[in-house]
């Protein structure tokens, strides 16, 4: 009796204190799915690194920050449904092409919960929305989708601009990154050893602009690698410190044998080299002896003067304007993507309002400029309309009579409802564009209609830069030239001078009185700049400089 009393009081005490420390394993295929066996859900992200599912929010799934240790996760599971910072295990049931994922601590099912909204919920009596295909690929990652009617019905992560989650979302969403399992049990798996050897035949395949492509061949043992592009000297990677991807780095996995870096700079040479490795996070060893694979290659001459994706929560290199109504433009996410939206219907009625999203200024010094973006409208009310102006001073009301602006709407193609997204094309606006330059895209509309428009992508890309004289009235020289404290020229008459790097950015503008005219460049960074002069008159002058 008083071993039965004992027996009954220790698994009391251990379903209150939790689950032991567990070590949990990477399944990589369907071999390694047992009913009745518990497993993480994980994904692998650049920035977070390996991430587990959490507890239920309201919609969707926590994801927690986990250590890896080769393809081991060890932790000690959550028992408390509200933690944000435990790991939650799932019990696999059912079989092949309809598993269930239970949650021991929250008393139910995971499943797909809706076709209009990307949602991964849990609920206590299962369905076939909570009943799982799970299909392996050749990384390792596993294709979860719900087998219900729900029509978002895909187990992904979000990095959700860092505020990571799991959801699940439509098969074309654009949040691809697929989830993995690890099943409980077995010793922690030992991390791999360095790679054998260096991929081959590693060289560039081609150059469009300022994108560059390049290939390989593998190397003879599966492993993965790090990409690096510089305009100098090549940073070798250091084992134990993951390099994520951005402009000039970037991970490929084992046979895709090609990268493509976009939006380099545009006219410059760059030295790239590629590192294949094994493991990660602190686990990640690089092969860096002997002569590692190296290529070059140099851009062509055109440049992004804008190239706004407004992925960081602000419009970065635009500005909102209201003229009126309490409606604005702002930053908005759907599926994954941000975007620009304005709305004047709220409250349940539309309003009158009038609102300009305008951009940074941007020079106008070269032989083509082409704009290109995407909008997606919904509902009735007023078209957009994109304006150009060569005068707008960047901060006053843009309406007010001194400053012109040139509509172009017509030039592009635009969304003509169902929130459907729509390129507007490529169009060469080099006739509509001076010394400098802003677009502004324009919103209307009245307590009648108010339609929704987004605008998302706004690219402006400019090709072969103006020669000293190819566009000015009248000549402009400056010296010295290379300069590194300061620039001096002549002007005719009083002027308006202003500072552009070869992005198109101004960086600095200034006014001056006839005569001699010096401006310090020691703050700027290293580079080629143009300085635009516009006298009273309007006529126009431009010259360029190195500031070393």
């Amino acid at each position: 009796m008083k071993k039965i009393l004992f027996s009954l009081v220790a698994m009391l005490l251990l379903s209150v204190s939790g689950f032991a420390q567990t070590t949990y394993t990477k399944v990589t295929s369907t071999s390694g799915l047992e009913a009745g066996a518990n497993y993480l859900i994980v994904a692998h992200h650049d920035d977070f690194g390996a991430l587990a599912m959490g507890y239920q929010k309201s919609n969707n799934r926590n994801a927690v920050v986990v250590s890896e240790d080769g393809e081991s996760i060890t932790v000690t599971p959550g028992t408390n449904p509200d933690s944000e910072t435990d790991v939650f295990q799932f019990t696999l049931g059912g079989s092949t092409g309809a598993w269930t994922l239970f949650d021991e601590v929250k008393g139910g099912y995971l499943y797909a919960s809706s076709s209009s909204s990307n949602q991964l919920k849990t609920q206590n009596t299962n369905n076939a929305n909570g009943e799982w295909s799970i299909v392996f690929n050749a990384d390792g990652t596993a294709e979860v989708v719900a087998q219900g009617d729900n029509t978002r019905n895909n187990m992904r992560f979000n990095p959700n601009n860092g505020t990571p989650l799991f959801s699940c979302y439509a098969e074309t969403s654009s949040v691809d990154t697929r989830v993995s399992f690890y099943k409980a049990g077995g010793d922690p798996v030992p991390p791999v050893p360095e790679p054998c050897d260096y991929p081959s035949s590693f060289a560039v395949s081609h150059v469009e602009g300022v994108d560059v492509t390049l290939e390989w061949y593998d190397a003879p043992c599966e492993v993965k690698y790090l990409v690096l592009a510089s305009t100098g000297s090549i940073t070798v990677p250091i084992d134990g410190m993951p390099v994520s991807d951005d402009l000039l780095a970037k991970n490929v996995d084992y046979s895709v044998e090609t990268v493509t870096f976009s939006g380099l700079q545009g006219n410059t040479h760059y030295n790239f080299a590629i590192f294949p490795y094994t493991n990660s996070g602190a686990s990640i060893d690089y092969l860096t002896s002997g002569d590692y694979p190296t290529a070059e290659a140099t851009t062509e001459d055109i440049f992004y003067l804008l190239n706004e994706d407004f992925e960081e929560e602000d419009f970065d290199d635009f500005s909102p304007y209201d003229m009126y109504g309490d409606q604005s433009w702002r930053i908005a996410i759907y599926d994954g993507n941000s975007y620009a939206n304005m709305n004047g219907y709220a409250s349940g009625s539309a309003h009158t309002n009038e609102d300009w999203l305008i951009s940074k200024v941007m020079s106008g010094a070269y032989q083509t400029i082409l704009l290109q973006f995407r909008t997606a409208k919904n509902y009735d009310g007023n078209d957009l309309e994109l304006m150009i102006s060569t005068d707008y001073d960047g901060a006053s009301e843009p309406t007010e009579p001194d400053f012109h602006w040139v509509e172009i709407t017509d030039m592009f193609d635009w969304s003509t409802g169902g929130y459907v997204w729509t390129p507007s094309g490529e169009v060469d606006i080099t006739n509509y564009t001076g010394e400098y330059f802003y677009i502004a895209f324009v919103y209307t509309s009245t307590d009648e209609a108010a339609a929704a428009w987004e605008v998302d992508d706004v690219q402006i890309i400019a090709r072969n830069p103006l020669s000293i004289n190819e566009n000015p009235n009248v000549q402009l020289v400056v010296s010295p030239n290379p300069a590194r404290e300061l620039v001096s020229f002549n002007l005719e008459s009083d002027a308006q001078v202003n500072i552009f790097d070869m992005t198109g950015r101004m960086v600095s503008t200034m006014a001056f009185e006839a005569g001699q005219a010096q401006v310090s460049v020691s703050e700027l960074v290293n580079g080629v700049y143009f300085v635009n002069v516009r006298y009273a008159d309007g006529t126009t002058a431009v010259s360029k400089f190195v500031k070393f």
